[in-house]
């Protein structure tokens, strides 16, 4: 079985083949592989988009914890600048021993300034009080002391001799109150 073709069937047959293989080049030149490229590009494109949208919504996701992270981290500040205030404040401080001192019928006699010692992150000032109670009574008043929200210490305290009938003594301690060093 055998064709046997003209010279003008095997011409257009040639022609034909280099047609075809003309249009296939032009069509994988100038169409196929401008739009593929294209289409890769796209592709890369959408991925780093997608990329970018996941750490966002990451990163949205952290926002809340953040923010939560945030409020407690306020709120903590907020307390320690009340147990260890930015001011040294001396009438919050009168006020604060004639109050805790009436509670626990303790009588302030004396108080004065002293010196202040400046630590590396805060400041000690250093207060001479003296004061008149019964021996529970001052027992109270120091732990009352203990349990304000500012920070107080006592040292030096010198208990005197009770009286016989009422059996208050006087006392003499060193209150020392801070202040916190900013910067």
């Amino acid at each position: 079985m055998s064709i046997k073709l003209t010279k003008q069937q095997q011409q257009i047959l040639v022609g034909g083949v280099i047609g075809l293989g003309a249009f296939l080049f032009c069509y994988a030149k100038f169409f196929w592989l401008p739009i593929s490229k294209q289409t890769a590009e796209i592709k890369g494109k959408i991925e780093a988009l997608e990329r970018e949208i996941e750490a966002a919504k990451r990163q949205a996701a952290r926002l809340d914890d953040l923010e939560k992270q945030l409020v407690s981290l306020n709120e903590r500040k907020i307390e320690a600048e009340k147990r260890l205030p930015k001011t040294k404040s001396v009438p919050d401080i009168l006020v604060t021993l004639g109050s805790v001192g009436q509670k626990y019928r303790v009588t302030l006699l004396s108080f004065s300034p002293g010196p202040s010692k400046s630590q590396q992150y805060f400041t000690e000032f250093r207060f001479p009080v003296t004061v008149r109670g019964t021996f529970h009574g001052i027992g109270r008043f120091l732990a009352g002391l203990a349990l304000e929200q500012r920070l107080y210490n006592v040292y030096n305290v010198v208990y005197g001799e009770p009286g016989a009938e009422t059996g208050e003594m006087q006392v003499n301690l060193d209150l020392v109150s801070y202040q916190y060093k900013e910067g």
